[in-house]
């Protein structure tokens, strides 16, 4: 019998479903351009196994929250508002947002994270800990002061899906966060910025094998591949070449900063190869560029189609204003999108996750 070419596929499909692993299949790509002269501009693709249903709240200064640990919490007024994007909708799964002044936080997947061994510290859950940040630290400096003074606990989030942190600023400073072995390492150099970000292996492991590459030390061409190392190599060679060419063509630094993260998207059922054995890939769910000079949010949604940005100027973000969201899977979101934002129908439910 004679299988047509979409038969193949099924079987090869299939064959492959039986044994490619549900974890260690990478995810996200984040790149920091600070050096156009114009803005500070943060780029980040969410590449994930599941439908994380994205939920953009915008968050006031002011209100009481607390870490969620289920010892010793950390307690906190917020100083500054931040606008934050949430996995399913959930306040206790934050992983990506910025705050008034500018400062930026994004979770992406590291497989083999090991968190530190609970101390006397006040604890911070993972999902929580980048409000925490943007709530009381307006530039990276201060973030990592921060982060010496309480401790990350995993909770779900971060028992789930293990993370490293990165961290930006409008003054263009930026910092990568780990937890190998058990121990917090940063990567805080002003002679080796932290720009790029992807997953595994740790970051001091990527940035030798990038040395291997063109432009980078070495002879390897970039690569194609959709595996952690190869769009780490990608990413740092678009950075590297994002301000040489065609100004005149694209003027517009946020649409050249999308065309620089979009060759690191992974497409829906994309593998990359352990070996010699195939994995899948996760795909990409939406990419976000965050404008940290002018405090704006764009946003595109692979699978709504959708094209959208948050102008932060346009939001209340004094004490006492309401706390508003917005699903970011919509398929009508187009321009900017302010308006569209509402409060939650139940906000004491909602404020009681963060309150003390």
């Amino acid at each position: 019998m004679r299988l047509s070419f979409m038969g193949i596929l099924s079987l090869v499909a299939i064959s492959l479903a039986l044994f490619l692993p549900f974890r260690n299949a990478e995810a996200c790509t984040r790149i920091f351009w600070n050096s156009n002269g114009q803005a500070m501009l943060a780029a980040r693709t969410m590449d994930l196994d599941e439908d994380d249903k994205p939920t953009i709240y915008v968050f006031p200064k002011g209100i009481s929250k607390n870490g969620g640990a289920d010892v010793n919490p950390a307690r906190w007024t917020s100083q500054y508002g931040s606008v934050v994007m949430a996995f399913k909708g959930s306040l206790d799964m934050c992983d990506e947002g910025i705050n008034t002044k500018g400062l930026a936080f994004h979770y992406l997947y590291l497989d083999g994270t090991v968190y530190e061994t609970r101390d006397s510290r006040p604890a911070v859950d993972a999902g929580r800990y980048g409000q925490y940040l943007l709530d009381n630290a307006a530039n990276v400096a201060e973030a990592l002061t921060l982060m010496s003074q309480t401790q990350l606990v995993p909770g779900w989030m971060g028992t789930h899906y293990p993370c490293h942190l990165a961290l930006e600023d409008a003054a263009g400073d930026s910092a990568v966060v780990e937890f190998i072995g058990g121990q917090m390492k940063v990567y805080h150099d002003p002679d080796k910025p932290a720009y790029i970000l992807t997953n595994e292996p740790p970051l001091d492991q990527q940035r030798a094998n990038l040395t291997r590459y063109k432009g980078f030390g070495g002879d390897l061409p970039w690569p194609g591949d959709v595996d952690p190392t190869s769009r780490f190599v990608r990413a740092s060679a678009f950075l590297m070449t994002l301000n040489n060419q065609y100004w005149y063509l694209c003027p517009d630094l946020i649409s050249r900063l999308f065309s620089a993260i979009r060759p690191e998207a992974t497409p829906f059922g994309a593998v990359w190869f352990l070996g010699d054995t195939p994995v899948a890939a996760w795909p990409t769910l939406w990419t976000a560029v965050s404008d940290l000079t002018n405090k704006a949010i764009y946003f595109t949604h692979t699978m709504a189609r959708n094209s959208f940005w948050i102008d932060m100027g346009k939001l209340k973000l004094s004490p006492g204003a309401p706390v508003l969201y917005l699903r970011a899977d919509r398929t009508d979101l187009f321009g900017e999108v302010s308006r569209l934002l509402s409060s939650p129908a139940h906000p004491a439910l909602w404020l009681l996750l963060l309150s003390d």
